[in-house]
């Protein structure tokens, strides 16, 4: 059982939890109205992500639980990069753990084995700018 994944999620979640506390006490207004809620939300995807890898790895499902956990932790590494100033640390902290539990499954022998891992890292990494693009921050 890949434990890292499941500390992961609770650092996700608290991540999650602290960021809505910062953003309570400093008691602003974002410039962009869902910029708070897609950060949650997204923060809660990789929580979430977390379990449906450890659940995958208990159904005897290795290279589907790596491929979870790598796009999680591709998704937790780049929110922790734009995120350094605030919740940042937590975040690659995160991804950290997501990547230990990735590499804690044993190796998967077959032709193109990269490719999920690769295609869900890219997709977790473009919705992030996706929703960046859609709440109005980069746009």
């Amino acid at each position: 059982m890949p434990t890292a994944a499941l500390v992961a999620a609770a650092a996700a979640a608290a991540t999650d939890g602290a960021y809505v506390a910062l953003i309570r006490s400093q008691n602003a207004t974002p410039p962009q109205p869902g910029i708070v809620a897609f950060i949650c939300g997204y923060i809660a995807a990789i929580a979430a992500a977390s379990m449906v890898g450890v659940w995958c790895y208990a159904l005897g499902r290795p290279a589907a639980a790596k491929a979870v956990f790598l796009a999680a932790a591709a998704g937790s590494a780049t929110l922790g990069f734009l995120a350094i100033f605030s919740i940042g640390l937590a975040l690659l902290i995160t991804a950290a753990l997501l990547s230990i539990a990735a590499l804690s499954i044993p190796r998967v022998d077959r032709p193109n084995a990269w490719l999920w891992p690769v295609s869900g890292a890219l997709i977790a990494v473009v919705a992030l700018l996706l929703g960046f693009f859609i709440v109005g921050t980069f746009g």
